[in-house]
């Protein structure tokens, strides 16, 4: 499987030191380098920063897109990358929590997960026992997630 990540998902599974859900799950992550730069070298939380590296150095690889794709929305780079990373790779699945990106996502056929939809997932498979008290764990760190459900692609 696929799977290409935009900085959200990844700034937030750090601050909660959880990023293991993110191996568990998909066993490989896939970055552009504006997402890496976002989340390492611009990330003024050290300890963020450090579990980030960590997990570069372990399940998240940095891949660069090959052409420059044009985008009909205004677009940061992060997720100018994550878009075009996830068209030339054909991702299975992209982590993202940006709206804007979202649509551009959708409007080009990209299965999108919200950061969630993730912990939902993990839930589903015990790789934790409650997506609710990691998300209430985060709103204690002052972080809120948006609350959206893609059609659910395990069964039951």
């Amino acid at each position: 499987m696929i799977v290409v990540s935009n900085a959200s998902p990844l700034l937030v599974l750090a601050q909660a030191d959880r990023l293991s859900i993110l191996k568990a799950l998909f066993e490989h992550l896939l970055i552009p380098e504006a997402v890496r730069r976002e989340t390492v070298d611009q990330c003024p939380v050290p300890e963020q920063r450090q579990r980030i590296e960590a997990a570069i150095g372990d399940f998240i690889s940095v891949a660069a897109p090959v052409t420059v794709h044009g985008f009909s929305r205004n677009l940061g780079q992060g997720e100018q990358g994550v878009l075009a990373l996830a068209l030339e790779r054909r991702a299975d699945l992209l982590l993202i929590d940006d709206r804007k990106a979202r649509n551009e996502a959708d409007d080009l056929g990209l299965q999108c997960a919200y950061t969630t939809d993730v912990l939902r997932l993990a839930e589903h498979r015990r790789i934790i026992e409650s997506a609710a008290d990691v998300v209430a764990d985060l709103r204690d760190l002052r972080i809120f997630l948006p609350f959206a459900s893609v059609p659910r692609t395990t069964s039951h």
